[in-house]
């Protein structure tokens, strides 16, 4: 035997050619019967080896079988002792599904050998028939179709005649898009066979329809009631169903559902089906893939005719989940006032008899708008269109199907059910969604599939916890904080306990391959790292330091010593990493507090001086008390109160961004000191800024009252400063104090998700 047994080294993508070259080398060696039969395993004494012809014959075909692998495929069979074992085990990890490997086996026989009857037929038409053939086709392409259908009304043979594109008269008026009427009487007058005629490239006029116009349905119901058999007619080098291909269209819904409506599900290959409800997912068309997953929920985990995996490809789709979209207020009220009527259970009497529980699911659509178009249901459409309600509600409604959905198919993962193949990208799959912060994939998973999913691990050999605190999604990191500390065997709850269970502790100790643990990875900065959302390098900052702090809680002392690769702590980690993040916050926070304090500064001596420069009068007949006037007034009495609120709170500020700009900026003073200063000065601030605003409203009231056309604009637009600071400020104020004296992002109360 030489050292190349084959020309084809295997790998993971060229399975189907080495086992073509491998198979003639072990039959032109007489080795074949050795997969075919198998043998015993390997003889224990010497004696028994030089009985065992087998044996040898099995060692020579094992030698050949690993012999012809890669270095990343030998690692697959290394312990295998039998040639047989060797050969089940490639197949099973390395052979992709699909469909039969014979064309033949996609076609009916019809199908198979109809082109070579027809094409005889028309090599010898009937004599008397040229002529008329002749002035018949002239029509068609003239477009005279009253004088052709006249020709086709007095001899129905004429339907076979080619006319253009080596098609009949039927192709040439689809493709010319003829009025439906037309169509119907072409139909109506040609022969039943006649339809089954493909054109040149092999389709037949229905297969042109619902590949090029799908829109027009009316077409196909009339062609489909004439000869159910087109339904099952496909070109040679096409292998999707009909159903398949409207579906795929992005204007086939219509034709999809009517075609779907007349296939029985069971008659469906599995690769179609799988078609049928990835399109579904990516255009937005539920009714068909809802029918087909609550029938057979594994269709899940089948590849379509793209290669793709219906549950795999939903993974990246960002569209499909809540947690994947970004609403601004105004959206989100929106979002949750909207209610989506769930879809039915399957009804299996209308669905064996017609596509009225396709059409049921429609109901949904017009949730918001009304049938009818008067007035008012105008007006409602455009405020809807205006405000987008129309676009949250297409939002929601994939959402909530989407809920509906994965249940299902998550109950049908199961781990002895999927080949190698599936397996890796069914972990690609749930590694993406964890990194894209699609809780509510990892969540079903967790919930209802068998799937070892926290097995998982991606090239770097980092655990979907670990994707989870790297990527800083901590809706993600939450779900499987909890799904670790599910009930012990003696039903403590140990997450409430403050203990943590065996399996967090494993997960939290775990190392990649370069050796960090969880809390190395956290203290990374990678390009994976979500904190370009948060507003300012102060917000970061503290966002950062929680992520540590809380990753540190749920860790062993042992594992805040751990060293990586690199021999670096997390500590150590933590402090390279955030190094530049540190001095942009620094920055960022100096600025802030030296802009305000000279705000703060200009406030206290304006307020100051105007406790003693208000326009008054003293009342001349009381000379004991030498008071203003003005003194008993309320709006005075407002003035004064004002003003010295305005006053102490600009000093309270001025003091509290003293404090930061002389804070010693350590890592630690971005956790909760620096963002409680900054809170109190930017409210202090805000404070004095408004009741500024009142001192000058009751200053210019008592200087001209009784002036209202120039007091009241006054008053108004004295109010454009604190509306602007609450603008441009409030966010920021909101989100310092929400993450510093909220519940923040780690929440330990997730209600019984499991």
């Amino acid at each position: 035997m030489t050292t190349a047994i084959v020309r084809t080294s295997l790998n993971y993508k060229n399975y189907n050619d080495w086992k073509s070259q491998i198979k003639t080398y072990l039959l032109a060696e007489d080795l074949w019967d050795i997969i075919d039969e198998g043998t015993d395993e390997c003889p224990k004494t010497e004696e028994e080896k030089a009985q065992s012809k087998g044996w040898k014959k099995d060692a020579k075909a094992l030698y050949a079988i690993q012999n012809s692998c890669g270095d990343d495929t030998y690692d697959l069979i290394k312990y295998k002792t039998t040639a047989k074992q060797a050969w089940d085990t490639l197949s099973k990890k390395l052979e992709k599904p699909g469909g039969p490997s014979n064309e033949k086996e996609y076609m009916s026989v019809g199908e198979a050998y109809q082109p070579e009857v027809l094409i005889e037929e028309r090599r010898t038409p009937g004599a008397g028939l040229d002529e008329i053939q002749e002035t018949f086709v002239k029509c068609v392409v003239s477009n005279d179709w009253d004088n052709a259908i006249n020709f086709l009304r007095q001899h129905p043979q004429l339907g076979s005649a080619i006319v253009k594109w080596g098609g009949t008269a039927l192709h040439y008026a689809i493709r010319k898009r003829c009025s439906v009427r037309r169509i119907q009487e072409l139909v109506e007058l040609m022969p039943m066979e006649h339809l089954e005629i493909p054109a040149a490239f092999g389709y037949t006029a229905l297969y042109w329809l619902i590949r090029r116009f799908p829109e027009r349905v009316e077409v196909a119901k009339c062609m489909a009631k004439k000869n159910p058999n087109l339904l099952t007619i496909l070109p040679r080098w096409d292998k999707k169903a009909l159903v398949a291909i409207a579906q795929a269209n992005t204007r086939g819904e219509r034709m999809a559902r009517y075609i779907y409506s007349l296939t029985p599900p069971e008659t469906i290959k599995v690769v179609d089906a799988a078609h049928l409800i990835s399109h579904g997912f990516r255009l937005q068309r539920f009714d068909i893939a809802w029918d087909l997953i609550q029938c057979y929920p594994k269709l899940a985990m089948n590849t379509d005719h793209n290669g793709n995996i219906p549950l795999v490809a939903l993974a990246s789709n960002c569209f499909a989940f809540k947690s994947g979209s970004r609403l601004n207020l105004w959206e989100k009220l929106i979002y949750i006032g909207i209610r989506i009527k769930p879809l039915p259970p399957l009804d299996k009497e209308k669905h064996e008899s017609d596509e009225g529980h396709l059409s049921d699911q429609k109901e949904n659509q017009s949730h918001l708008i009304s049938s009818g178009m008067g007035l008012f249901q105008r007006l409602v459409a455009n405020l809807q269109k205006k405000f987008g309600i129309s676009r949250i509600y297409q939002m929601k409604l994939v959402h909530e199907r989407v809920q509906q959905f994965l249940p299902l198919m998550c109950k049908a993962v199961r781990k002895e059910d999927m080949n190698y193949y599936q397996e890796r990208k069914l972990e690609e799959a749930l590694c993406v969604a964890t990194e894209q912060g699609h809780v509510e994939y990892i969540t079903n998973f967790l919930r209802y599939s068998s799937y070892p999913v926290l097995k998982v691990g991606n090239q770097k050999f980092q655990s979907l916890f670990q994707i989870a605190a790297e990527c800083r999604h901590y809706n993600v990191y939450n779900i499987i904080c909890e799904f670790l500390r599910r009930p012990d065997k003696d039903g403590l709850d140990k997450s409430e306990s403050g203990l943590h269970s065996d399996e967090l502790k494993e997960e939290v100790e775990y190392v990649d391959n370069l050796g960090n643990n969880m809390l190395h990875t956290v203290a990374m900065i990678t390009p994976l790292s979500q904190i370009d959302h948060i507003q300012g390098a102060t917000l970061q900052m503290q966002r950062e330091l929680q992520w540590f702090k809380e990753v540190k809680s749920i860790a062993e002392p042992k594992d805040c010593e751990s060293v990586n690769k690199d021999n670096k702590t997390p500590r150590k980690v933590f402090k390279e990493n955030h190094k530049e993040l540190g001095k942009e916050a620094e920055k960022s926070m100096k600025e802030t507090a030296t802009a305000c304090t000279v705000v703060g500064s200009l406030i206290i001596t304006i307020m100051f001086a105007a406790a003693f420069t208000v326009p008054s009068e003293n009342d001349k007949n009381d000379e004991k008390t030498d008071l203003p006037t003005f003194l008993t007034n309320k709006v005075f009495t407002i003035f004064i109160v004002s003003d010295a609120i305005s006053l102490f709170s600009s000093t309270t500020s001025v003091i509290m961004f003293l404090g930061i700009l002389t804070s010693r900026y350590s890592e630690d003073d971005f956790y909760k000191s620096l963002p409680t200063k900054m809170i109190i000065g930017l409210f202090t601030l805000f404070l004095s800024i408004a009741t500024m605003m009142i001192v000058f409203s009751c200053g210019l009231y008592i200087m001209l009252e009784g002036k209202s056309s120039i007091v009241i604009p006054s008053i108004l637009l004295a109010s454009v400063p604190v509306t602007s600071f609450i603008w441009m400020q409030f966010p920021l104020l909101l989100e310092l104090f929400i993450s510093t004296f909220g519940q923040g992002v780690f929440d330990r109360k997730q209600k019984n998700l499991f």
